[in-house]
């Protein structure tokens, strides 16, 4: 009999990010393989609605044969601030027209309900949803939440994390399943799970085969891309630091960015007048990754906040997978994957000048890049391929 799933998430397709790629890439190829999966989600808006009018960003035709498989619901408040209120009553928002939603689909017959964090309150929705409709529920955990939050510092009152933590401990205790997409979890999620038996299951993001990049094209000019969040999770600040280093050394630095942080950085190089940092407005995936490969480094930050020491930012598995050596302000989980496979070097987010003299030294040396680019397709190829890792999923959803 043909299984039949639900998946529930904020984000995804055209939505631009991590995110957004990663349930598209779960919605077909899981109806790929047979399982008749649909997607419950919210009208795309991040960064901002208007950017969707754009008919770039609709550019996958597999999805517009399966558009009948999709519910997209309207959410009317702005998420983006930072305000306490104005972020709960949207996450409030999002949850209740979900549940609204999942009360007509309450007949359909899904084996499953796969529902995707953060933010957490659209996960009580689904054990609703999955209760009316006799559904297992597998939790995916894409940020530890709300310990993200306090590492961003956008809450920080004591009587609301309290109540954040109870919620949390709620939903890894009720989930049938919890899938996390960065191994720094795992001991975060067991050490608040009473029953330590409960599985875990360990699904990165990653590319499809076709997005392998197998040969770097010979570019003129010595270049240096960061791309994806400009924001309170991303060290800016160390950013900033950077792009004037590449403007003293004459070095092309290439940012695709979005976020809150963005205009600031657009100020920070008007006010500089640094003429060697492009900034490209947001676009597709596909224009995303021409861009990371016509690059010979990359660029990624984290704040210097504990939290982050468990996160794999998906920036760094697109840059490995353009062939894009990677020079990370990072510590833990995220440093240890570009340290063991030789993808690139890790510095404290202090470190600026031993990432700048990193730079300029690989820039003299193209055997060691094009080594420490190899070292890059055969980490993707054998950890990170969609292909593969999508039989954890189907492992769970068979049994």
């Amino acid at each position: 009999m043909t299984r039949k799933v639900l998946v529930m998430t904020q984000n995804f397709y055209p939505v631009i990010g991590s995110a957004g790629n990663r349930m598209k890439n779960i919605f077909q190829l899981l109806n790929d393989k047979g399982i008749e999966t649909h997607v419950l989600t919210t009208e795309p808006a991040y960064p901002n609605k208007n950017l969707y009018k754009d008919n770039q960003f609709w550019d996958d035709k597999n999805i517009v044969k399966d558009e009948k498989k999709i519910v997209r619901v309207p959410i009317k408040n702005n998420h983006f601030s930072n305000h306490i209120l104005n972020r709960l009553f949207f996450y409030i928002e999002i949850m209740w027209r979900f549940l609204l939603k999942l009360w007509k689909l309450r007949k359909e017959k899904y084996d499953y309900i796969y529902v995707s964090t953060p933010p957490i309150f659209i996960v009580f929705a689904a054990f609703v949803g999955a209760f009316f409709m006799k559904a297992r529920v597998v939790l995916e955990v894409r940020d530890l939440w709300p310990d993200s939050l306090i590492g961003v510092k956008t809450f920080d009152h004591p009587l609301v994390i309290k109540c954040f933590r109870f919620l949390e401990k709620s939903m890894y205790k009720k989930a049938d399943t919890i899938i996390i997409n960065s191994l720094g979890f795992e001991q975060h999620i067991k050490s608040k799970l009473k029953d330590k038996s409960k599985q875990i299951i360990y699904l990165p993001n990653g590319p499809r085969k076709y997005e392998i990049v197998s040969e770097k094209e010979q570019q003129n000019e010595f270049r240096v891309v960061y791309t994806g969040n400009l924001g309170l999770a991303q060290d800016v600040g160390h950013l900033k630091k950077l792009a004037s280093l590449f403007q003293k050394h004459n070095i092309r630095f290439d940012v695709l960015g979005y976020g809150i942080k963005t205009k600031g950085f657009k100020e920070h190089i008007e006010k500089n007048g640094l003429s060697n940092v492009y900034m490209h407005h947001p676009t597709t995936r596909r224009k995303s990754l021409e861009l990371i490969k016509q690059s010979n480094l990359s660029i990624a930050f984290l704040n210097d906040n504990q939290v982050f020491e468990t996160v794999l930012p998906g920036k760094v598995i697109d840059y490995m997978t353009c062939q894009t050596p990677v020079i990370a302000g990072v510590k833990g989980t995220a440093a240890k994957i570009i340290e063991t496979n030789k993808t690139g070097f890790v510095f404290d987010q202090n470190n600026i000048s031993g990432m700048i003299n990193k730079i300029l030294e690989l820039k003299e040396k193209p055997e060691e890049l094009r080594r420490l680019g190899e070292n890059c397709t055969h980490t993707v190829m054998k950890n990170f391929l969609w292909e593969d890792n999508i039989e954890k999923l189907m492992d769970i959803f068979d049994r």
